[in-house]
């Protein structure tokens, strides 16, 4: 077996895990991109660099699933903060039930 292919399937599979990851962090709270890598790294242990991060949330704000605002005040750098549409809640709700049924039969399967 290849090396290439399994380094393949988990790139394919990070890719997807990650999108769920952020728009979970998102819809329990509006972040900033920070606080989105810090929560993520803290839940999962999964460490994401800001070139991973700020291409995730382009996607998903052209899929007008994400929306955002600045925040701009005296005692601290102007923020962009992130936070789900209607839509993108819809999206997250769908995400969630599939990643259950999903790992449900995973589980089933490797016993």
């Amino acid at each position: 077996m290849k090396k290439d292919f399994i380094d393949n399937w988990k790139g394919q599979t990070k890719k997807g895990l990650l999108i769920f990851l952020v728009m979970n962090v998102i819809s329990r709270k509006n972040c900033y991109g920070y606080e989105i890598i810090q929560a993520i790294a803290k839940e999962t242990g999964i460490l994401m660099a800001d070139g991973t991060l700020y291409p995730i949330l382009k996607k998903l704000k052209e899929e007008k699933l994400v929306l955002t605002r600045w925040s701009v005040n005296d005692e601290q750098a102007p923020r962009k903060y992130y936070f789900l549409t209607g839509n993108g809640n819809v999206a997250l709700k769908q995400m969630k039930d599939y990643w259950l049924s999903t790992s449900d039969l995973v589980q089933k399967s490797l016993k």
